[in-house]
């Protein structure tokens, strides 16, 4: 039967690290009990098989499309693909804004009142299909699920060196999910204890494969024993890690009563 002390020594502080409110013997059950049960990869996206194209709509933004069909759409009736989206924004003293989460509590914040709205409406196609990734983001539909929104290629990169290690990642191993192969790989993902890069990424994947309980046995596994990119030898710059905060790190440390990762290089 698995155990948490089979993991080797980083991936075990990392599982105490993520689970530290609900204790060490809540990871140990965590890892028994998944023995049998490997992790699971995300579904794949709705819609035909296909390459997915950007087409211009008469909204004045781009779509996917997919074999002929508008997948920001729900149904099509004479042509048109008809659309929802949920919208939502704050009002301030000062007017609407839009929200991009975080705290409203903070000193100075004032009065803010939430507005949300359903809107609904038809596209037609305007125009052939282009690369989605050749779409700037305030030109793309926001319409169709939360899943859907991931098909549109990641935006660039902040720094110079990520994008020099996105490059290097796609050339060798192309530009979908090394894990999944589902999205768009959208993070550079690599080993927090030695700083190699393991592969690119979808948003899904990159949340949730530091969680994977088991040794081996299950996709995220092996891709973490195995790293698609492991060959290629390229090293996360120490400078765009992230690290938490000590006031983060002794919360953990008095959860679990004593710090994961003692020994180990700092979590980052």
């Amino acid at each position: 039967m698995a155990s948490l002390d089979e993991l080797p020594p980083y991936r075990r502080a990392q599982l105490l690290w993520r689970w530290a409110p609900q204790g060490v013997a809540f990871v140990e059950d965590l890892v028994r009990d998944a023995e049998k049960r490997p992790c699971r990869l995300p579904s794949p996206p709705l819609g035909p098989p296909g390459r997915t194209l950007a087409v211009s709509g008469d909204d004045g933004r781009f779509h996917l499309e997919r074999a002929g069909r508008m997948l920001c759409g729900d149904a099509e009736a004479a042509g048109a693909w008809s659309h929802r989206q949920h919208c939502g924004w704050i009002e301030r003293e000062h007017g609407p804004q839009e929200w991009r989460g975080g705290r409203l509590d903070e000193e100075g914040a004032g009065t803010v009142v939430w507005g949300s709205r359903v809107v609904e409406w038809s596209v037609r196609a305007t125009g052939p299909g282009v690369d989605p990734g050749t779409v700037d983001r305030p030109d793309r539909c926001q319409g169709g699920s939360y899943e859907l929104r991931h098909l549109w290629p990641p935006r660039p990169a902040r720094t110079a060196s990520i994008r020099r290690l996105r490059a290097a990642l796609v050339d060798a191993l192309g530009a979908d999910c090394h894990l999944c192969g589902l999205y768009p790989g959208a993070m550079v993902d690599h080993d927090h204890q030695t700083g190699r890069v393991r592969g690119l990424l979808c948003a899904f994947c990159n949340r949730v494969l530091e969680e994977c309980p088991h040794l081996t046995g299950c996709p995220r596994a092996d891709y973490l024993l195995v790293p698609p990119a492991a060959g290629l030898n390229l090293i996360y710059p120490v400078s765009q890690q992230w690290r938490p905060k000590e006031a983060t790190r002794q919360r953990v440390i008095g959860q679990l009563g004593f710090d994961p990762f003692e020994g180990l290089h700092s979590p980052s």
